[in-house]
């Protein structure tokens, strides 16, 4: 299940574009309605809102070789978001993956992650490194169970370990959906709280295309690869 665009609004989209351009030196697309920001393979859609409660959660995928010079990097550029007296997350069971956590514009939990599932990519070719997609996107719904069962039903995604309640992933090593409950706490802030803002995913499926809303703003779109 690959992320092909996530689209979030924000209240500055200046103020988005400087980030994701200057800090995280990603490639990034300004026009008067939205920024796009490139991650490797998949899109950042981001437009002007209104202010919302909570706050959105995105991970990059990047290449395990990478891990260690991109923590690096991002210590220089952001504060990293330790959890048990550690900047370096370990994935839960099954997941064979390391993360940092940082927060991005307007509060947004950003990830880096490093699967072993992804080794066989290469390290970034120079000092600035390069998530390869969009690895992870939360999602915030008022019915955890119920929403996995649209979407596995649905979009005929698996489920991906582990499946607890308030927290369910689908998807897999390539992609994942982190079904989260709306009143739960983002991981390893322990304070912010999952966006109830707009959001709109869009995955590519070898099924035929569909689209579900999960809630008045969450909407998630299987589209045919390319």
């Amino acid at each position: 299940m690959k992320i092909r665009e996530v689209a979030i609004t924000v209240r500055r989209l200046d103020a988005a574009a400087s980030f994701y351009r200057d800090v995280l030196r990603m490639p990034v697309e300004e026009e008067p309605d939205r920024v796009t920001v490139r991650v490797g393979r998949s899109r950042l859609v981001i437009v002007r809102g209104e202010q919302f409660e909570g706050v959105h959660h995105v991970a990059f995928g990047i290449s395990p070789h990478d891990f260690d010079h991109a923590r690096a990097w991002l210590k220089g550029r952001v504060d990293l978001i330790p959890a048990g007296g550690s900047e370096v997350i370990i994935g839960p069971a099954g997941w064979d993956s390391r993360s940092v956590y940082f927060l991005g514009p307007e509060d947004i939990l950003l990830e880096f992650i490093a699967r072993q599932a992804d080794a066989g990519l290469p390290a970034t070719d120079g000092q600035v490194p390069r998530p390869f997609s969009i690895s992870e996107i939360g999602i915030s719904v008022p019915d955890t169970a119920a929403a996995v069962g649209e979407v596995t039903r649905a979009l005929r995604l698996p489920t991906f370990p582990p499946q607890q309640p308030g927290f369910a992933p689908v998807g897999d090593h390539d992609g994942l959906l982190i079904v989260v409950d709306q009143n739960r706490e983002w991981f390893p802030t322990q304070v912010l709280r999952p966006a109830h803002g707009p959001l709109t995913v869009t995955i590519d499926t070898p099924h035929e295309p569909t689209s579900i809303a999960l809630t008045k703003k969450v909407t998630i779109t299987a589209a045919t690869a390319d």
